[in-house]
């Protein structure tokens, strides 16, 4: 991470970022046409349209996910400690500690689907993060997408800003514990 500092500001950045906005704006671009998609299926395509929407969303929270580690790679900083840093959700939830339930959601949900009720502990605290307050949800990392882009668009890159917040959080917390 490059830190610039002048008089009034501290400016971060670090080449993952823009790697990340790039693959999340091709991920958005495949996100679109399937918005388009679901105001005119039939009930007959709707699952599977939401299916591929859900997949595609998947991908880009484990993309995050990636983005937070690098940033974490270097600093003397535990990634359980970090993950309740920066901006929170709506509901008083961190957006890192989010991000990270629906990265590891997408990544192991496959093995747990026939077990659901008998899931350990860490892979029920997933979901319940992830399903963020509700009870349950068909496309739980949609309906996630959905809460953190609030009143805009439901595409990933505007989870973007939040990610930017965390990390400028991540530094202002190590930068006063040197």
């Amino acid at each position: 991470m490059i830190i610039a500092m002048n008089r009034s500001s501290i400016e971060l950045w670090d080449s993952g970022f823009g790697h990340l906005e790039g693959l999340l704006r091709t991920i958005d671009s495949s996100l679109t046409p399937i918005h388009d998609q679901l105001k005119a299926a039939d009930i007959w395509d709707f699952e599977s349209i939401c299916e591929q929407g859900e997949y595609l969303i998947g991908v880009g929270f484990c993309a995050m996910q990636r983005y937070l580690f690098d940033v974490l790679q270097d600093i003397d900083i535990e990634a359980s400690d970090a993950r309740n840093l920066g901006p929170k959700s709506q509901k008083g939830v961190a957006v890192d500690k989010l991000i990270h339930a629906a990265a590891n959601y997408w990544k192991h949900e496959p093995e747990w689907h026939i077990w659901l009720d008998k899931l350990r502990k860490d892979s029920q605290r997933t979901v319940d993060i992830l399903l963020h307050g509700k009870e349950s949800a068909d496309y739980p990392l949609a309906g996630l997408l959905a809460d953190l882009c609030g009143d805009k668009p439901l595409l990933l890159v505007n989870c973007l800003p939040q990610l930017q917040e965390w990390r400028a959080a991540v530094w202002q917390h190590t930068s006063k514990n040197i």
